[in-house]
């Protein structure tokens, strides 16, 4: 990752430093805040985002003939005194919010819900969204849960296993969904995209100066972009 690759620079610098190699310490130093400036600026960060999450528009209305809304799981941890929408991840609780919005169009469709134990917090991940769905209206039946499941490729053939030939719609992050849809089309599935938790906003709407400000939050989308690169790069050499 980007961000993991700084730090190792600036360690090299250190250590290159330390052994008295003044130009190796130098020059590692110099390229990693160099980098740093880069990725921290919106335009550079948010280009490299934007060529993932550019691919799926939102979907304003679910299809009349969706049976199912699967939502992919995030993260989430367990504080007694959070509420439930700060236990869960962003990144779960806004996906949660779209399956509901979408649900509420077509209140007979189910809404299955994935995740498993990943942090080793005692509680599966499914249950946690089932909880936020619960607390926004959603009705105990309409409601699947898929547990220990440890990553989108489990999920997609667990699904075609156990629903084929069901009309789905998908919710997950933008930048996660065409890695999803093409994990979901190698298991012979072809559901609706239902993007959402953007991270570039109004990225044709034009830079202002605030834009060229660096922010360290900006080297995260860098992250997200790089995570999927490799792990798109993956699926190639697997010849997936």
């Amino acid at each position: 990752m980007p961000s993991t690759s700084l730090w190792l620079l600036l360690l090299l610098a250190l250590f290159f430093g330390l052994r008295g190699h003044k130009l190796l310490a130098r020059s590692c130093a110099v390229i990693s805040l160099l980098l740093m400036f880069c990725l921290s600026l919106y335009p550079v960060s948010g280009a490299l985002l934007y060529h993932w999450e550019k691919q799926y528009n939102g979907l304003h209305s679910l299809p009349p003939d969706t049976q199912i809304i699967v939502v992919l799981g995030c993260l989430h941890y367990q504080d007694e005194n959070q509420p439930l929408s700060s236990q869960v991840l962003p990144c779960g609780a806004v996906k949660v919010v779209e399956a509901v919005r979408l649900w509420r169009q077509q209140p007979q469709v189910k809404i299955l819900l994935s995740g498993g134990d990943n942090e080793g917090s005692g509680v599966q991940h499914a249950d946690m969204l089932a909880k936020l769905a619960l607390s926004l209206g959603v009705p105990e039946p309409r409601l699947i849960r898929s547990y220990q499941l440890k990553d989108t490729a489990e999920e997609a053939a667990n699904i075609a296993r156990l629903y084929p030939n069901t009309q789905l719609t998908l919710v997950t992050q933008a930048s996660h969904m065409p890695r999803a849809m093409r994990l979901f089309a190698m298991q012979g599935i072809y559901p609706t995209a239902a993007p959402t938790y953007y991270q570039v906003k109004n990225w044709h709407a034009g830079f202002t100066w605030q834009s060229f400000i660096p922010r360290l939050s900006h080297i995260g989308k860098a992250d997200t972009a790089a995570y999927e690169a490799l792990a798109h790069a993956w699926l190639k050499l697997r010849g997936s």
